[in-house]
């Protein structure tokens, strides 16, 4: 029984090790796809196919009109692709494209972010870094307490690989995990929310207040018209 136990003991640090050595292993990983990752950008809204045979001029084309003023010349790129066909129905693939210099990329990047709206030949496209897939599923989660943020007009960002910083109060809050980020906005918009809510009801109300008086004073004309010695 003992032999069993020190066996079962044995396999379980093993186990312990073996768990670690696989985070680590994934770490690295994820950093050596998104480190060739960290010159390219993808391109969503274009139709399918508009791109023609050569992407990689088509794509020329499309920075040097969207993004000209932010770039010296016309950006040169390693390659650019799409990724396979899509199933029937699905939405157009985002076309890839890989800069040959990291510093107009950043360039491209940073123009964007100052601009509103990107449209190209009537299109409105976005373009946004390309992550790996788990990096950009830990930066996906963040989605909503990002809307609620945006919605109440406070400052935030998000710094590689996915981690939510949020000014407020003068400060700086930053958030590895979107739990934690929801549990801070609860905490500070409560509330706001509560006087919201009550704001809210408020105009409800008087407003059910003011049509019963118009109804009134509309009952009561009539009565007069139809009953003047009343």
């Amino acid at each position: 029984m003992e032999f069993l136990q020190e066996e079962v003991s044995a396999l379980q640090s093993k186990l312990v090790l073996v768990t670690e050595e696989n985070v680590a292993l994934r770490a690295n990983v994820e950093d050596l796809v998104s480190r060739s990752k960290r010159q390219n950008i993808r391109v969503v809204g274009l139709p399918e196919d508009i791109e023609g045979k050569d992407a990689r001029q088509f794509m020329t084309e499309l920075f040097t009109e969207v993004a000209g003023d932010a770039l010296p010349s016309p950006p040169e790129f390693d390659c650019a692709h799409l990724r396979p066909n899509p199933r029937h129905g699905q939405n157009p693939r985002p076309i890839i494209v890989r800069f040959h210099c990291y510093v107009e990329k950043e360039a491209v990047l940073k123009f964007v972010k100052s601009s509103k709206e990107i449209t190209f030949k009537v299109h409105r496209i976005k373009l946004y870094e390309d992550f790996c897939v788990s990096v950009t599923n830990r930066r996906t989660a963040f989605n909503n307490i990002k809307g609620l943020l945006y919605k109440r007009g406070v400052h935030f960002g998000m710094i590689y690989p996915a981690r939510l910083c949020v000014s407020y109060n003068n400060a700086e809050h930053y958030f590895d995990a979107p739990e934690a980020a929801e549990k801070f906005y609860h905490q500070n918009f409560a509330e706001y929310q509560i006087l919201t809510l009550i704001t809210l009801f408020l105009e409800g109300t008087l407003t059910v207040l003011l049509i019963i008086i118009l109804i009134n004073l509309r009952l009561n004309h009539l009565l007069f018209l139809l009953c003047p010695g009343l």
